[in-house]
C-alpha cells in the first residue's frame, strides 16, 4: 500500500485507513442494531460498508461478509490489518458496539476525536489517500454549523445560546422554544434515540439531563434494568440507577452507590441534579444529536463550572469581576480569559481551552498538528478525571508554550496568585 509521511514520520495511509476502518464498523454496528430497518435495506448498507472496509485494507487481506459480520461484535483491535501501525492510537481492546448493539463511548469518542484530528491534517493540505462524504462527516459537521449558527447572533447571545445547548440537551418542543434558540440550531435536536427507551418512556442523566441508555440485565433468573448516562464518569457519580420492569406503567429508579470526589476537587466536581429521575415519555421528547452532546453539552458543563467557581472566589478581590472572568470570549476563540490581579502587585493573564478527550494520544497528535491550540490559548485544562493524561499532553504542550492542568489545579493556581483562599 503506498504510503506519505510527513517531516514527522507521521503515515497519512495508515492514519486514514484507520479512521475508515473505525467509521466504517461503527456504522454497519449501527445498521445492524437500527430497530424497524428493512433488512434488504440492512444488507444492501452491510455490504456496502464491506467494501469499504476491503478499499481500506488493501491487496492480500482477505475478509469474507461472514467474518465481517461477526467481527462487529468484537475489540477495534481485531477489526485492522496486519500492517496497520496501531501504535499512535493507544489502547483499543474496546468493543465497537455493547450487548444492546449501543456504539460504545470509547468507540464513539475515538471516531469523533479522529476525525477532528483528521480536519486538522486536512485544512493543512498534509493528507493524501481516502476521502470522506459529507454525510460520513456528519457528526462533526453538526458541531461545526452548530456553533456557526450561534456565533451569527453576536458575542453576548453566543455565551446565552451556548449555556442554553449545555444545560438543555432535551426536552420538549415548547420548552426548547422557551430557551429562544435559533430555529437552525433547534434541528439538531431529533427524537429520543432507541437505545435511551424502555416501552414509551426515557430518564433524564441526573447530570448532564441527556436520555440515559437502558440496559437489560439478569440476576438469579430474574430480569431487570440498568439505566445509566452514556458518558462513564457521569455514572460514576450518580447517573446509574436499576428497575425492575412493568406492565407499561413508568418503572420507580433505585440508585446505585455513587463514587465521591477528592475532598481538594469538591468544588469543581459535578453532582447529580436533583433525586432520582422521574420517567419521561418518549413522546414529544426530542434530544441532541449524539455527537453535539457528547463534544459541547459534556466539556460545557466543566467549562460552566469552572467558569462559575471561579467568578464566586474572585469576586471579593475584583471589583468587575465580569472583565476579570470571561467565558467564551471572543466568540470562543477559547474557553476562558482570566486577568487577575496578583498579591504581588503584577497582573496576571490566562487564556485557557478545556479539553475533553477520551484517548489522550489523539489529543496530544491535534496539539501538535495545529502546532499548540488553535485559538491561541495558553493553558489546556482537563477534567480532575483525566489527570493521567497530563504527563502525555505536557510533553506535547512544553514543545509550543503551553502549559496543561487539571481543572481543580488550575483553579487553585488561580486563586492563589490573587491571594484567595481555596478550601
Amino acid at each position: 500500500m503506498t504510503t506519505h509521511a510527513d517531516d514527522d514520520g507521521l503515515t497519512f495511509s495508515h492514519f486514514e485507513a484507520f479512521r475508515l476502518i473505525n467509521f466504517t464498523f461503527i456504522k454497519a454496528c449501527e445498521t445492524i442494531a437500527t430497530p424497524g430497518l428493512n433488512p434488504r435495506h440492512q444488507a444492501e448498507k452491510l455490504m456496502q460498508y464491506h467494501g469499504d472496509l476491503l478499499a481500506a485494507y488493501g491487496p492480500g487481506v482477505p475478509l469474507s461478509f461472514g467474518e465481517f459480520r461477526e467481527r462487529l461484535r468484537g475489540p477495534i483491535e481485531d477489526l485492522l490489518p496486519p500492517w496497520l501501525d496501531r501504535s499512535d492510537f493507544g489502547n483499543l481492546s474496546f468493543p465497537v458496539v455493547d450487548a444492546e448493539g449501543c456504539v460504545t463511548a470509547d468507540a464513539f469518542d475515538l471516531q469523533w476525536e479522529v476525525s477532528q484530528l483528521h480536519r486538522i491534517l486536512k485544512r493543512l493540505k498534509r493528507t493524501s489517500g481516502m476521502q470522506f462524504t459529507e454525510a460520513q462527516l456528519q457528526d462533526e459537521i453538526d458541531q461545526d454549523q452548530m456553533y456557526e449558527i450561534l456565533k451569527g447572533r453576536g458575542d453576548t447571545q453566543y455565551v446565552k445560546d451556548r449555556s442554553t445547548l449545555v444545560e438543555c440537551p432535551a426536552g420538549t418542543a415548547a420548552e426548547l422554544n422557551e430557551r429562544s434558540l435559533p430555529l437552525n440550531a433547534i434541528a439538531y435536536y431529533e427524537a429520543i434515540p432507541y437505545h435511551a427507551t424502555y416501552l414509551t418512556w426515557w430518564f433524564p442523566c441526573t447530570v448532564c439531563k441527556w436520555p440515559m441508555k437502558v440496559s437489560k440485565r439478569m440476576s438469579a433468573g430474574r430480569e431487570y434494568y440498568r439505566v445509566a448516562c452514556l458518558y462513564a464518569r457521569h455514572a460514576e457519580i450518580g447517573a446509574s440507577f436499576m428497575f425492575r420492569p412493568t406492565s407499561g406503567d413508568a418503572p420507580q429508579l433505585h440508585a446505585d452507590s455513587p463514587d465521591t470526589p477528592a475532598p481538594r476537587e469538591a468544588a469543581l466536581a459535578l453532582g447529580a441534579v436533583g433525586a432520582v429521575p422521574e420517567a419521561r415519555p418518549v413522546e414529544g421528547h426530542l434530544a441532541l444529536k449524539r455527537g453535539v452532546w457528547r463534544y459541547t453539552c459534556v466539556p460545557g458543563l466543566h467549562e460552566l463550572r469552572l467558569h462559575s467557581v471561579l467568578r464566586e472566589r474572585l469576586a471579593a478581590n475584583h471589583a468587575d469581576v465580569d472583565a476579570a472572568v470571561q467565558l467564551w470570549p471572543m466568540s470562543d476563540a477559547y474557553d476562558h480569559r482570566i486577568e487577575i490581579q496578583g498579591t504581588d502587585g503584577r497582573t496576571y493573564l490566562f487564556t485557557v481551552d478545556v479539553k475533553d478527550y477520551t484517548h489522550g494520544r489523539v489529543l496530544a497528535q491535534s496539539l501538535h498538528r495545529n502546532e499548540g491550540d488553535k485559538g491561541g490559548a495558553e493553558w489546556l485544562v482537563i477534567p480532575d478525571h483525566r489527570a493521567d493524561q497530563i504527563s502525555l499532553l505536557t510533553v506535547t504542550c512544553d514543545k509550543y508554550r503551553m502549559k496543561v492542568a487539571t481543572m481543580t489545579d488550575f483553579a487553585q493556581m488561580v486563586c492563589r496568585k490573587a491571594g484567595v483562599e481555596w478550601a
